[in-house]
Protein backbone atom coordinates (compact mmCIF):
# COMPACT_ATOMS: atom_id res chain seq x y z
CA UNK A 1 0.00 0.00 0.00
CA UNK A 2 1.18 3.26 -0.91
CA UNK A 3 0.50 6.44 1.50
CA UNK A 4 1.91 10.03 1.69
CA UNK A 5 2.83 11.38 4.77
CA UNK A 6 3.54 14.78 5.87
CA UNK A 7 5.72 15.57 9.20
CA UNK A 8 6.93 18.89 10.10
CA UNK A 9 5.77 20.54 6.50
CA UNK A 10 7.89 17.72 5.28
CA UNK A 11 6.41 14.63 2.58
CA UNK A 12 7.29 11.78 2.63
CA UNK A 13 6.16 9.08 -0.19
CA UNK A 14 5.92 5.22 1.49
CA UNK A 15 5.31 2.24 0.17
CA UNK A 16 4.30 -0.81 2.92
CA UNK A 17 4.56 -4.29 1.81
CA UNK A 18 3.55 -6.92 4.40
CA UNK A 19 2.79 -9.72 2.42
CA UNK A 20 5.12 -13.36 3.55
CA UNK A 21 4.78 -12.01 7.21
CA UNK A 22 7.63 -9.47 5.89
CA UNK A 23 8.12 -5.83 6.44
CA UNK A 24 8.94 -3.84 3.33
CA UNK A 25 9.07 -0.24 3.23
CA UNK A 26 10.13 2.08 0.27
CA UNK A 27 10.76 5.55 1.70
CA UNK A 28 10.50 7.65 -1.48
CA UNK A 29 11.72 5.10 -3.36
CA UNK A 30 14.24 3.61 -1.33
CA UNK A 31 13.78 0.22 0.26
CA UNK A 32 14.47 0.85 4.13
CA UNK A 33 15.68 -2.32 6.29
CA UNK A 34 12.72 -1.69 9.24
CA UNK A 35 11.91 -4.04 12.45
CA UNK A 36 8.61 -2.82 13.30
CA UNK A 37 7.29 -3.80 17.39
CA UNK A 38 4.46 -2.27 19.07
CA UNK A 39 4.05 -2.50 22.49
CA UNK A 40 1.22 -4.27 24.05
CA UNK A 41 -2.10 -2.26 25.16
CA UNK A 42 0.12 0.97 24.51
CA UNK A 43 0.20 3.23 21.47
CA UNK A 44 4.51 3.08 22.10
CA UNK A 45 6.45 1.47 18.98
CA UNK A 46 9.49 0.68 18.82
CA UNK A 47 11.38 0.86 15.11
CA UNK A 48 15.07 0.18 14.66
CA UNK A 49 16.22 1.32 11.35
CA UNK A 50 19.29 1.07 9.53
CA UNK A 51 21.10 0.49 13.14
CA UNK A 52 19.25 3.09 14.74
CA UNK A 53 16.48 2.51 16.97
CA UNK A 54 13.86 4.79 17.81
CA UNK A 55 11.11 4.81 20.59
CA UNK A 56 8.11 7.13 20.31
CA UNK A 57 4.10 7.32 20.30
CA UNK A 58 1.81 7.69 18.01
CA UNK A 59 -1.62 9.55 19.17
CA UNK A 60 -4.87 10.19 16.71
CA UNK A 61 -6.24 13.57 16.78
CA UNK A 62 -9.26 14.42 14.48
CA UNK A 63 -7.08 15.06 11.08
CA UNK A 64 -4.20 14.02 12.00
CA UNK A 65 -1.64 12.05 14.70
CA UNK A 66 0.83 13.06 16.76
CA UNK A 67 4.30 11.31 17.13
CA UNK A 68 5.63 12.51 20.22
CA UNK A 69 9.73 11.59 20.74
CA UNK A 70 12.44 12.49 22.98
CA UNK A 71 10.10 14.69 24.63
CA UNK A 72 8.83 16.72 21.37
CA UNK A 73 5.64 16.68 19.17
CA UNK A 74 5.49 16.01 15.22
CA UNK A 75 2.14 16.26 14.25
CA UNK A 76 1.93 14.08 10.91
CA UNK A 77 -0.90 13.68 8.37
CA UNK A 78 -1.41 10.17 6.13
CA UNK A 79 -2.93 9.42 3.49
CA UNK A 80 -3.64 6.35 1.48
CA UNK A 81 -3.86 5.82 -2.46
CA UNK A 82 -7.70 5.80 -2.12
CA UNK A 83 -7.66 9.10 -0.21
CA UNK A 84 -4.82 10.93 -2.33
CA UNK A 85 -6.97 10.26 -5.67
CA UNK A 86 -10.48 11.08 -3.66
CA UNK A 87 -8.64 14.90 -2.94
CA UNK A 88 -6.93 14.93 -6.35
CA UNK A 89 -10.66 14.38 -7.98
CA UNK A 90 -12.49 16.81 -5.97
CA UNK A 91 -9.84 19.51 -5.98
CA UNK A 92 -10.93 22.45 -8.46
CA UNK A 93 -9.84 25.38 -9.53
CA UNK A 94 -11.32 28.33 -8.79
CA UNK A 95 -12.85 30.31 -11.51
CA UNK A 96 -13.06 33.52 -12.73
CA UNK A 97 -16.22 34.43 -10.72
CA UNK A 98 -14.16 33.05 -7.80
CA UNK A 99 -17.21 29.93 -7.09
CA UNK A 100 -15.40 26.78 -6.66
CA UNK A 101 -17.65 23.92 -8.13
CA UNK A 102 -17.25 20.51 -5.94
CA UNK A 103 -17.56 17.56 -8.34
CA UNK A 104 -17.61 14.22 -7.55
CA UNK A 105 -14.75 11.82 -7.90
CA UNK A 106 -17.20 8.94 -8.44
CA UNK A 107 -20.80 7.61 -9.58
CA UNK A 108 -22.44 7.09 -7.35
CA UNK A 109 -25.45 8.00 -4.74
CA UNK A 110 -26.20 10.59 -2.49
CA UNK A 111 -26.00 9.54 1.23
CA UNK A 112 -26.16 12.83 2.64
CA UNK A 113 -25.21 16.39 2.59
CA UNK A 114 -23.64 17.21 5.64
CA UNK A 115 -24.16 21.28 4.89
CA UNK A 116 -26.22 23.81 4.11
CA UNK A 117 -27.07 26.98 1.58
CA UNK A 118 -25.25 29.77 3.50
CA UNK A 119 -23.20 28.01 5.73
CA UNK A 120 -19.08 28.75 6.30
CA UNK A 121 -17.38 25.67 5.72
CA UNK A 122 -13.21 25.42 6.20
CA UNK A 123 -11.07 23.34 4.33
CA UNK A 124 -10.98 19.71 4.93
CA UNK A 125 -14.40 20.17 6.27
CA UNK A 126 -17.30 17.43 5.19
CA UNK A 127 -19.35 18.68 2.74
CA UNK A 128 -20.98 15.29 0.88
CA UNK A 129 -21.35 11.65 1.42
CA UNK A 130 -21.32 9.72 -1.38
CA UNK A 131 -22.12 6.07 -1.48
CA UNK A 132 -20.07 4.12 -3.88
CA UNK A 133 -19.81 0.12 -4.56
CA UNK A 134 -21.44 -0.39 -1.05
CA UNK A 135 -18.78 2.09 0.97
CA UNK A 136 -19.30 5.72 1.93
CA UNK A 137 -17.62 8.13 0.76
CA UNK A 138 -16.99 11.48 2.54
CA UNK A 139 -16.33 14.49 0.27
CA UNK A 140 -14.36 17.41 2.01
CA UNK A 141 -13.78 20.68 0.69
CA UNK A 142 -10.66 21.55 -0.67
CA UNK A 143 -10.65 24.87 0.33
CA UNK A 144 -12.62 27.76 2.89
CA UNK A 145 -15.68 29.25 1.45
CA UNK A 146 -19.40 29.92 2.07
CA UNK A 147 -22.01 27.17 0.06
CA UNK A 148 -23.68 28.97 -2.74
CA UNK A 149 -25.84 26.37 -3.88
CA UNK A 150 -26.13 22.44 -3.49
CA UNK A 151 -26.40 20.93 -6.86
CA UNK A 152 -28.00 17.09 -5.99
CA UNK A 153 -30.67 15.73 -3.37
CA UNK A 154 -30.44 12.61 -0.90
CA UNK A 155 -31.19 9.44 -2.87
CA UNK A 156 -29.95 11.09 -6.39
CA UNK A 157 -27.68 9.11 -8.62
CA UNK A 158 -24.50 10.99 -9.47
CA UNK A 159 -22.54 10.39 -12.17
CA UNK A 160 -18.37 11.31 -12.19
CA UNK A 161 -17.30 14.50 -12.37
CA UNK A 162 -21.07 15.90 -11.70
CA UNK A 163 -20.99 19.34 -9.88
CA UNK A 164 -22.90 18.70 -6.34
CA UNK A 165 -21.60 21.53 -4.54
CA UNK A 166 -20.84 25.38 -5.27
CA UNK A 167 -19.17 27.24 -2.74
CA UNK A 168 -18.17 31.03 -2.85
Amino acid sequence: MKYSSTIANQIFEVTIDNTERKLRVLLDNKEVPVEFIRRPASNSYVVVMENRTFEFEIVRDEEAYVVHYQGRDYPCRVEDQRLIKLKNAIRQEVTQSEHLEIRSPMPGLVVAAEVAVGEKVRSGQGLIIIEAMKMENEIKSPADGVVREIKVKTSEAVEMNQTLIILE
